[in-house]
């Protein structure tokens, strides 16, 4: 049975990743820990076959605690896989593969792309755990065929057939004079097919013999180490293979020169591994896209929606109100009815009037005309003046453009976002004044909306989600999903700035 040890100061993380591993790995036993220090200790006591490692922790990081796994005698050959939000930044992405992460999955993520990723994972360490494995056995055979046969030549041949590589040497023309048996495993070709008659050039069943050819011999020529130099190959039946070769150069006792000795190793189990891993990220990367275009495709659907519930209060539901209140004013112009009737009727007509300033305001805030009739810019400041009338905030507007050049889709895209920040003030900020300000540079529209409120400590996007600011970071989703961008800038006491830039066509 596998272990997983996922590691996460988020405890609803934590059993979110649990229930999916558990319900689609049931071989697999999953161990948490809150925290990186403990998820350390956990590690190393348990030498789990995967772990799960979010990036954003109190303490240490997860960037300080893949460095020190990697670091680790014991924890180095544990597969990583990074789990965060930071996994939508190229520099956060290299940053973990350069302290030794196998994969980043970014939050949110879906099941079946954390399950695939945990799989390739677990492929790969239990290829490495193989290989680790022969290694051993091999080191403990070449001991005891060391002590039994004092370095005779039927030592190489048996270690050749053991293992899953063979030796060679060559002269200094590059011809070779001794291949192991293992060959023939490896290759399907025997010794004497070799000795005397190839070179270590000649890679025939190579994609691109000349190419390979080519490094092969620049690296003899210089004289210099082979070291795990890697040839994609084919063997005699037509299997795709790959081999590394790592040599050195031998002199004589005049140091002249006399050729290599070498071993080559078929590592095709871990390009395989590697493959299948280029492969799942190629696949989450075409769905990360297939979800942006669903969720734009998604938001313009509800958009839609709206407007038509919108058109329905106006000329359905408004239009009868309407009705009724006029007959209901004209009975009121009678003077032959008694004064009961005449005070309910007036009383019935003011709340006819107020359902219908009702219907009126729910209407614009469904789907304002004045958005579709004028534009965005007076569309904000319309849902400015609103704002001031009802929440008693002073409000300003600037701009150095009153016409945007901008599709109908993302007209209405930031028309909401502007709305939703606008509704974020008068919920949060406890702010006195807020404004918008519209600008135009060469690349992008900025749209800034400020206020004097109260602020709160930013500590960056990725952040937010993970602290509970689902507005903000659905803003940031939809944004990238047309190549723009939120940017904050808030301390406590002293207000928010948020600027949403959007490129121009």
């Amino acid at each position: 049975m596998n272990t997983i040890l996922a590691i996460d100061d988020d405890p609803a993380n934590l059993v979110l990743i649990e229930t999916i591993l558990v319900m689609n790995l049931p071989d697999c036993k999953v161990i948490t820990s809150r925290s990186a220090e403990e998820g350390i200790i956990i590690a190393r006591e348990q030498l789990p076959d995967t772990i799960l490692l979010d990036i954003m922790m109190a303490g240490i990081d997860g960037f300080e605690a893949c460095e020190i796994l990697k670091q680790d005698v014991e924890t180095k050959h544990i597969p990583i896989l990074l789990v965060s939000a930071l996994g939508q930044s190229y520099e956060n992405r290299v940053k973990g593969l350069n302290l030794g992460a196998e994969a980043f999955i970014s939050k949110p993520f879906q099941r079946p792309e954390l399950v695939s990723q945990v799989k390739v994972l677990l492929r790969i360490k239990n290829a490495e755990d193989l290989l680790r494995k022969q290694n051993r056995e091999l080191e403990l055979f070449i001991k005891k065929q060391t002590t039994d046969f004092n370095n005779s030549e039927n030592r190489f041949l048996q270690i050749s057939e053991y293992a899953n590589e063979y030796y060679w040497e060559v002269n200094a023309e590059g011809l070779f004079t001794y291949v192991s048996a293992g060959i023939e495993k490896i290759l399907g070709v025997h010794a004497d097919e070799v000795i005397g008659k190839e070179f270590i050039f000649d890679f025939h069943n190579t994609n691109n013999p000349e190419k390979t050819r080519e490094n092969l011999h620049a690296i003899f020529s210089q004289r210099i180490d082979y070291n795990e130099v890697e040839i994609p190959c084919q063997t005699r039946n037509n299997k795709r293979i790959w081999l590394t070769i790592s040599g050195f150069p031998i002199y004589d006792e005049e140091l002249k020169f006399t050729g290599y000795r070498g071993v080559t190793h078929d590592v095709s189990l871990r390009r395989r591994a590697e493959e299948d891993l280029m492969k799942s990220m190629e696949e989450i990367k075409l769905d990360q896209v297939k979800l942006k275009k669903l969720n734009s495709e998604l938001l313009m659907a509800e958009e839609k929606e709206r407007r038509r519930i919108a058109e329905y209060l106006h000329d359905g539901v408004g239009q009868i109100l309407s009705y009724v209140h006029m007959n209901l004013s004209s009975m009121q112009s009678k003077n032959s009815l008694p004064e009961e009737i005449k005070k309910t009727l007036k009383n019935s007509s003011a709340f006819l009037n107020d359902a219908i300033v009702q219907s009126r305001l729910l209407t614009y805030d469904l789907s304002p005309p004045i958005l579709y009739e004028l534009g965005l810019i007076p569309a904000i400041k319309w849902k400015l003046s609103q704002t001031e009338k009802n929440h008693n905030i002073n409000t300003r507007f600037q701009t150095d453009t009153e016409q945007l050049e901008v599709s109908n889709d993302v007209r209405i895209l930031i028309y909401r976002i502007i709305s939703e920040l606008l509704v974020n003030v008068t919920k949060h900020a406890q702010a006195n004044l807020v404004e918008v300000n519209v600008h135009k540079n060469n690349k992008y529209y900025n749209f800034e909306v400020n206020d004097d409120g109260q602020g709160f400590e930013y500590k960056g996007k990725n952040a937010l989600f993970k602290n509970g600011g689902y507005g903000l970071f659905s803003i940031i989703e939809r944004l990238e999903s047309i190549q723009g961008d939120l940017k904050i800038e808030s301390n406590p006491a002293i207000g928010t700035k948020m600027i949403v830039s959007i490129p121009l066509k």
